[in-house]
């Protein structure tokens, strides 16, 4: 048994109990000495100190040298070289057991071109890696930053700033209060409240990066994005790239314009600035155009051409198009607003609804003036039905139609080329005369403010004939194109989104 412990205490005692430390090394001084007065344990150094403790060499004017704890104090034009760094300051503690230095006043590092400034830096030479907790300046030839605290890692170029941090580009000037950044990379990624300011536009947001050389980024958590022409723009994740002034969005987007008074909304989007044109927003995409009391809610599939510019806006929308606002709806497969001539274009099967009267044809133009309407133009197979009563309905076809308004209700409508009425006559106390059906080449019919008819003129060609109220045949009661199409009228902005 003892053979074997002795065995044991041999391998034992070939492994230190603690790591070896290689001494400091004082290499040069001019005068060496000890403080006898105090009684401390120390060489007191003067003169073209220089130290070396593996790959670093310290230099200094003077120096308090603790051999027996392997440490220094060095004092006066302190300077250490060590790889591709070089550290100057007014004074410095080291210690080599730890390899900590404690680097203090006016303290500046130059590591491969990037500069650093403070007053007080601690840093690790085994680790590689330092910090500072009173306020920092980093220069480089492509920007400069300053914070109150930073830590950085020369092996992997990274640092990490925190607190009244500012980084100043020729592209852009970020504040934020915690920054991470990578200098070969170039990655710089925000965390916590921060602002960016680019040449037209101003980022708010708490989570984002942005690459300063390939000039892209990713803002997160509903970011904002403002434009110096009033443009706001949020989203759950923007995607930006600023060589081609290029952005994508995705869910709970919201886009403001203020100047023109609109709002986008959708889950999906691209922008690009230099083609207004081309920027659209999808997925249960709407828009909100609040330029006049009654707003207007317009909602497609996809929605295009919510960048505006300074001379035009235009909005195409795509696919289960509908629009809600409280004196006139619509719906159709797709639709134009253009703000150059303010006309409103329908497309494929549209349908608009002004007050009791259904308005329908091949395509339908809305004439807006001061964002209102003013008259509508309907091409090829108008139509135009007004609820009367139960199972009754005024009704006009042609081949065109214009219908004019006023105070946003319909006043006039002249129905052009093979006209075909049907009318409900009534009396003064509302009880049927009779039904009047009129065909002729034109028609001209004036709706009374109640929204009622109150005349038809009709060309000297025309004939009609008038059947007493209980003498009506059922044929004659609809005209072959007649459709009531109610059931799909939005009653309320949120209908937009039933297909």
């Amino acid at each position: 048994m003892k053979r074997y412990l002795l065995a044991l205490l041999v391998i034992l005692s070939s492994f230190p109990l603690f790591p070896e430390t290689r001494n400091v090394i004082l290499e040069q001084c001019d005068v060496l000495s000890f403080d006898k007065t105090t009684g401390a344990q120390y060489q007191v150094l003067k003169g073209n100190v220089r130290f070396r403790h593996e790959s670093a060499l310290m230099f200094c004017d003077s120096a308090y040298f603790y051999d027996t704890n392997n440490s220094f104090d060095a004092f006066g034009h302190v300077k250490v070289i060590d790889k591709n760094s070089t550290m100057t300051s007014d004074k410095m503690f080291y210690d080599g057991n730890t390899t900590l230095m404690k680097i203090r006043n006016n303290v500046v590092v130059n590591n491969e071109g990037t500069m650093l400034s403070t007053n007080s830096l601690d840093f690790v030479r085994n680790k590689n890696y330092g910090y500072y907790v009173g306020g920092g300046k980093i220069v480089d030839p492509e920007y400069e930053l300053t914070s109150q605290k930073g830590y950085y890692y020369p092996d992997t170029k990274t640092y990490f700033f925190k607190t009244n941090v500012v980084l100043t580009s020729p592209d852009y000037v970020i504040k934020s209060d915690s920054l991470q950044f990578n200098n070969e990379t170039g990655k710089v990624v925000l965390i916590g409240p921060s602002v960016v300011q680019e040449k037209d536009y101003t980022i708010y947001t708490s989570n984002a990066w942005i690459n300063k050389q390939t000039k892209v980024g990713r803002l997160y958590d509903y970011s904002v994005i403002v434009s110096k022409d009033g443009q706001r723009m949020t989203a759950d994740s923007i995607y930006y790239d600023m060589n081609i002034e290029y952005a994508k969005a995705y869910h709970n987007i919201d886009i403001q314009d203020s100047s023109q008074k609109v709002i986008g909304r959708g889950n999906f989007a691209e922008f690009w600035k230099k083609s207004p044109s081309k920027g659209y927003i999808t997925d249960r995409a709407y828009v909100i155009d609040y330029s006049e009391e009654d707003s207007l809610f317009l909602a497609a599939d996809t929605i295009f051409g919510l960048e505006i510019d300074s001379s035009r806006s235009e909005v195409r929308a795509y696919s289960h198009v509908k629009f809600y606002r409280e004196d006139m709806q619509g719906k159709c497969d797709s639709m134009v607003y253009s703000s150059h001539d303010s006309i409103l274009t329908m497309y494929g099967t549209p349908v608009l609804w002004s007050e009791e009267s259904q308005l329908t044809g091949d395509k339908i133009n809305i004439y807006m003036k001061d964002q209102k309407p003013e008259h509508i133009h309907i091409t090829r197979n108008a139509m135009i039905v007004q609820y009367e009563d139960e199972d009754m309905f005024n009704q006009l076809s042609g081949k065109e139609s214009k219908a004019y308004l006023k105070n946003n209700k319909l006043s006039r409508v002249d129905m052009l080329g093979d006209a075909i009425s049907i009318y409900y006559s009534k009396d003064e106390r509302d009880a049927l005369v009779g039904v009047n059906k009129a065909r002729g080449n034109a028609m001209t019919i004036f709706m009374k403010s109640n929204k009622k008819v109150e005349k038809i003129l009709m060309t000297p060609d025309s004939e009609g004939v008038l059947y007493p109220p209980l003498k009506v045949p059922e044929e004659e009661k609809r005209l072959s194109t007649f459709k009531w199409l109610e059931d799909q009228r939005p009653k309320c902005k949120n209908d937009i989104f039933v297909k």
